[in-house]
C-alpha cells in the first residue's frame, strides 16, 4: 500500500509539474536591423618616370600607377587608349597613341598598382615633334573585387 501511495504521489507531482511546464508562456519577436554601404572614391592615374626614345614609327613602353583609395580591393577591368594632345611646339594632337588594355589584375584596399603600356608615334610625325613630352589622357575602369 505504501508503495502504491508513493507511485500515485509521484504521478501526481509529475502531472502538476508537467502542467506548469505546459502552461509556461511563450512569445516571438519581430523588428528590423539596419546597415549602410560605403561610397566609392575615384582612383588617380599617375605617370611613373617618363619613357623616351620615340621617333616616327617607333613604339616604347611607359608606366603608370593607379591608386586604390577605397577600403576594398578593386580589379582593373581596363585602361583606355590614350591619344596625345597638341604640344606647345605645334606637334599635332594624335601623333602619339597607346592601345587600350584589359584585365590588369587586382589592387588591394588602400594600395596602388603599376602598369606598363605601349606608346607609338605616327610614322608621319613632323620636326615639331622632336624633343617633346606627350601627355596621353587615360581612364581606368575599376570594379569591386571583394569576395
Amino acid at each position: 500500500m505504501r508503495k502504491r501511495t508513493a507511485v500515485i504521489a509521484a504521478v501526481a507531482v509529475l502531472a502538476v509539474g508537467g502542467s506548469v511546464a505546459y502552461a509556461a508562456w511563450s512569445s516571438t519577436g519581430s523588428g528590423s536591423g539596419t546597415v549602410g554601404s560605403t561610397t566609392s572614391v575615384d582612383s588617380t592615374i599617375s605617370p611613373v618616370a617618363g619613357a623616351g626614345g620615340l621617333y616616327p614609327g617607333a613604339t616604347v613602353s611607359f608606366q603608370v600607377t593607379i591608386d586604390n583609395p577605397n577600403g576594398y580591393p578593386v580589379s582593373v577591368a581596363s585602361i583606355s587608349a590614350g591619344v596625345s594632345q597638341l604640344t606647345a611646339s605645334g606637334c599635332a594632337a594624335g601623333t602619339v597613341t597607346s592601345a587600350a588594355v584589359a584585365d590588369q589584375g587586382t589592387i588591394a584596399a588602400g594600395q596602388s598598382g603599376t602598369y606598363t603600356l605601349q606608346a607609338t608615334m605616327n610614322g608621319d610625325a613632323t620636326d615639331s615633334c622632336k624633343s617633346q613630352t606627350f601627355t596621353l589622357p587615360l581612364t581606368a575602369q575599376l570594379v569591386s573585387a571583394a569576395s
